[in-house]
């Protein structure tokens, strides 16, 4: 994949030129490319704000938002999962994982039970303590997403989603190289040519 790409105005299209492959693109009108920029700024900051809010709120009872989806997805296993299949389900490293837990089981919320047939495993159970922790905590951190979703309306909130979804899916099959034509040399770095001159992704 690369690394970087340097993107540059050119009249009313921006073009993107790819370090690793060399080629010039346009990847559409500027405008556009300025939206789905601040489109971007925009998420990462409410998922910023969401997450502090909710862990100010369940600070009370010594948990992060982290721990809690730990202790929501045991709630959903009852018959426990291992700390890496537990970072699988959440997308995080096992590194993550392992400081998410060590606080549970300090807490007493979660525990570690031997997986029969294999010694150097363990599962992770609820506690009883972690179940009631995960009902309640839950609540209150559901009251911080209705405060959220209070602001805007349905019909708003699933037009997001489903463009969000879609976004989603679009990284999923992003591909960072470049299809120009053969007999059109490489420009030379921040260079963008004139739009009806720009090579194209092939599509």
């Amino acid at each position: 994949m690369v690394e970087s790409v340097e993107t540059v105005g050119c009249w009313d299209k921006t073009a993107c030129q790819c370090p690793k492959y060399g080629g010039v693109r346009t990847c559409g009108p500027a405008d556009h490319h300025a939206v789905g920029t601040m489109l971007r700024s925009a998420v990462i900051l409410l998922a910023r704000r969401w997450t502090t809010r909710v862990d100010e709120v369940l600070a009370e009872g010594g948990l992060t938002a982290g721990q809690l989806a730990v202790l929501n997805l045991l709630t959903q296993r009852p018959s426990g999962l291992t700390q890496r299949e537990a970072a699988d389900a959440l997308a995080l490293s096992e590194a993550v994982m392992s400081t998410r837990v060590s606080g549970l089981l300090a807490a007493g919320l979660v525990e570690r039970q031997a997986l029969k047939g294999d010694r150097r495993a363990h599962l992770l159970r609820l506690t009883d303590r972690g179940r009631e922790a995960a009902h309640v905590w839950s609540a209150c951190s559901s009251c911080v997403q209705h405060s959220v979703e209070s602001a805007v309306s349905l019909q708003d909130l699933s037009t997001a989603l489903a463009v969000l979804s879609r976004m989603n899916a679009a990284l999923g099959e992003h591909d960072c190289s470049v299809t120009t034509d053969a007999d059109t040399a490489p420009q030379p770095r921040g260079f963008a040519p004139r739009p009806e001159q720009a090579p194209t992704l092939g599509v």
